[in-house]
């Protein structure tokens, strides 16, 4: 009999009453195997065995429909595959668009229009049946059946199998869900133990229920181990209750989670950051059954926020508390020594040509001079004081708990010694002084920013008062400040006010009594200030940079009277000019030189630039090369204020001189100290070895005088002879003594 052209649905025949009784029976044979099963497959699979059985067909395949990617899969057959270990098939067509809700006979799939376009891989090979399996009216998948099936044994097959469709379709959708549920259970498995985050389940009492690898990696404790502990113990000391009040709040349902950062223990001891999100676990009735902790480690984010606020309040050179830092410490001492009536000392630290060197050496080199200046007075104090840096160098010490006067002046004298001793940089010497400034709480400052200002103050005074010292504040500052800014202000304009001078001094040589050179010295009428000490304007004009415009005119007015002295016929005399640190670090400053001479035709042998050996001292590799060029010039070189330095005799033996001078402050006390005079004769002995001339100044008595010419001093300068006088009345001097 041929078949209809395409797959049908088949009607439902009639039974008797003993076929109903074998289908009922066939029915519970069904729901036995599939109670029986072990799995979905097992149980499909002994399914399509029952069902070819009670058909006398030969075979069957169940397709199962997915979803992602769409398609087919196949779930189970029997006979099962020959044991060759092929895998199951899978379709990326979907499943066929005619399948209804009804089992469908195929008499010949070949030539069937609708089958012999579906994939040859479920397409039964000869004659079959289809049975849909379908769930609330979704298609789960389908059995491909074959047999000796006819369209008149159609009839009675797809009565079985509409009885077989419930069952098979209920196991399978069970079977689905199961497996989905195990597959979630696993991701969520899997989720836990990949996690990066640590994950908790805590009991009311604080025990872990469950930890999972990260947490465990995390504080260094096994599964086990940590199962066996509760939240508190592995909690810091500090913060065993700090989450207390949350999981209270969280317990009774005030909140739905809280989120807080607190420090675990490793199980070694050692302290990590965690940040936790806590939630409770509650069961279907709303019972809570345990408390859920996320727990993320945040030691790195809190060692970077800590670097943070490290540098926000920390000198990043030094290491010091800053400016800003220092601001509130000061505020918090000051309002501690009001409380316990105490007292409270402030030093305010300037480090004395520290320019010079930051200049001439690089800032590298600056700035481990100024971190070796923070160790130094660091180690000076008591670990309850404060050691700061305001910038650039400028340091300040808060003093707490101070007796007296005299204990701040200890340590200010501790200090200046510190900050003298040599810092070996680029293997060179480097040295430097300090200037402090020193206000006292309450007697000088009923506050914490007047204490620091008046320290200040004072700081300027110990530099006017020649660097290298320290100075309480007293209300006479307030007036000594506000001069030297006047100072500061007019000196601007001196230069193009021509309020500047010159004065000479004589230098005489001992033995003969004969002017042998001749010292140009700077004087300043203002207008509005009136005369001004040279102690007091020119430490002003070597900070603010105007002693470069200034030493330059120096220079040239020098030469310009020399030449003026040569061409009125004047005994040709050595004419003596003093240089400061910040000529000595300008560059243009042998050009100076050289223009000088050149244009007011002066011998280069007639000028003699004075240097103190602290200025060599402080860059002794610079100072070489400046010096050995401006001796190629001609010109002679002198020591000034020799003996207040730190040279010695290896370090004068490299320099390019010609004079050293005696420094004042050992002559002045010749008749009476037994030390000044063995000091003075130990540098005239050492520099008749270096083959120099030596200048004593400051002479005023004949005792001085004579002690030095002893001694074999060459030449003597200072008031026994001749004060310093203006270019007339030395030239008129000049005279008188070559005459006689």
């Amino acid at each position: 009999m041929s078949r209809p052209a395409g797959p049908k649905s088949v009607r439902r025949a009639r039974r008797p009453a003993d076929a109903q009784a074998l289908q009922l029976n066939f029915e519970r044979r069904l729901i036995q195997l599939f109670l029986a099963a072990n799995d979905c497959t097992g149980g499909m699979r002994d399914a399509i065995r029952a069902i070819c059985a009670e058909l006398h067909w030969s075979c069957g395949v169940c397709w199962r429909v997915e979803e992602s990617p769409a398609g087919l899969s196949e779930l189970a057959r029997w006979p099962d595959r020959v044991p060759d270990g092929s895998p199951a098939a899978v379709i990326t067509a979907p499943p066929p668009p005619w399948l209804g809700d009804e089992p469908v006979w195929i008499g010949d799939p070949g030539a069937d229009e609708s089958t012999s376009r579906e994939p040859d891989a479920w397409r039964p090979a000869g004659p079959g049946m289809i049975l849909p399996i379908r769930s609330d009216s979704r298609l789960l998948g389908f059995i491909a059946f074959e047999g000796p099936v006819t369209q008149k044994s159609a009839a009675v097959a797809a009565n079985t199998l509409r009885a077989a469709g419930p069952i098979v379709s209920l196991h399978l959708h069970h079977a689905l869900g199961a497996e989905q549920l195990r597959d979630s259970v696993r991701r969520l498995a899997s989720t836990l133990t990949l996690a990066a985050v640590g994950i908790a389940h805590v009991d009311d009492s604080g025990r872990f229920l469950y930890a999972n690898p990260r947490l465990c990696q995390m504080l260094e404790y096994s599964e086990a181990e940590l199962l066996q502990l509760n939240v508190k113990q592995v909690s810091h000391p500090d913060d065993i209750d700090i989450t207390d009040g949350m999981r209270d709040r969280l317990r009774r349902g005030d909140i739905d989670s809280f989120k807080m950062e607190k420090r675990y223990l490793r199980k070694d001891g050692s302290a990590i950051w965690v940040a936790l999100t806590v939630a409770v676990r509650r069961d279907n009735a709303g019972r809570r059954m345990y408390d859920v902790s996320i727990v993320e480690d945040i030691s790195a984010r809190k060692i970077a926020e800590d670097q943070v606020q490290y540098l926000a309040t920390h000198d990043g050179l030094t290491g010091l508390p800053n400016r800003a830092m220092f601001v509130q410490l000061l505020a918090l001492a000051t309002e501690s020594a009001k409380r316990r009536g105490s007292k409270v000392a402030v030093l305010f630290i300037d480090l004395d040509r520290f320019k010079i060197i930051n200049d001439s050496l690089g800032h590298d080199a600056g700035d481990a001079l100024l971190r070796e200046m923070a160790v130094r007075f660091r180690a000076c104090v008591r670990s309850s004081d404060i050691v700061a840096r305001l910038g650039g160098d400028e340091f300040v010490v808060v003093l707490q708990d101070v007796s007296d006067q005299a204990q701040v002046s200890t340590l200010a004298h501790h200090i200046l010694s510190v900050a003298m001793r040599p810092v070996e940089i680029n293997r060179q010497d480097c040295r430097v002084t300090a200037s402090i400034g020193i206000c006292l709480h309450p007697e000088a400052a009923q506050d914490d920013q007047t204490a620091l200002k008046n320290a200040d103050l004072a700081m300027y005074a110990a530099k006017e008062a020649g660097k290298n010292s320290y100075q309480f504040y007293s209300s006479s500052l307030c007036a000594h400040s506000a001069g030297r800014l006047a100072i500061e202000t007019h000196l601007r304009q001196a230069l193009e006010r021509n309020e500047l001078s010159l004065q000479y001094q004589a230098q005489v040589n001992i033995e003969t009594g004969s002017i042998t050179g001749v010292e140009a010295l700077l004087r300043w009428d203002s207008v509005e200030l009136g005369s001004v000490a040279p102690l007091q304007f020119i430490p002003v004009a070597e900070e603010t940079g105007l002693i470069i415009p200034i030493g330059r005119w120096v220079l040239r007015t020098a030469c310009a009277q020399s030449a003026r002295w040569l061409r009125e016929g004047l005994r040709p005399v050595r004419l003596c000019v003093n240089l400061s640190m910040r000529q000595l670090q300008d560059d243009r400053l042998v050009a100076d030189i050289a223009g000088a001479l050149s244009d007011h035709g002066v011998p280069p042998n007639l000028l003699e630039l004075e240097l103190t050996e602290s200025m060599i001292m402080h860059n002794t590799e610079r100072a070489m090369r400046m010096l050995s060029d401006i001796k190629r010039l001609g010109v002679r070189l002198a020591i000034d204020d020799f003996g207040t330095g730190y040279s010695s005799l290896a370090q004068l033996k490299r320099l390019p001189i010609d004079t050293l001078k005696v420094d004042r402050s050992f002559i002045r006390e010749i008749p009476r100290e037994a030390e000044d005079r063995a000091i003075t004769q130990a540098i005239i002995a050492m520099g008749k070895t270096l083959s120099l001339t030596i200048v004593a100044e400051g002479v005023e008595t004949p005792q001085q005088k004579a002690f030095l010419r002893e001694h074999a001093c060459d030449e003597m300068q200072g008031f026994y002879f001749s004060t310093p006088v203006p270019p007339d009345e030395f030239a008129a001097l000049l005279r008188r003594t070559s005459a006689t």
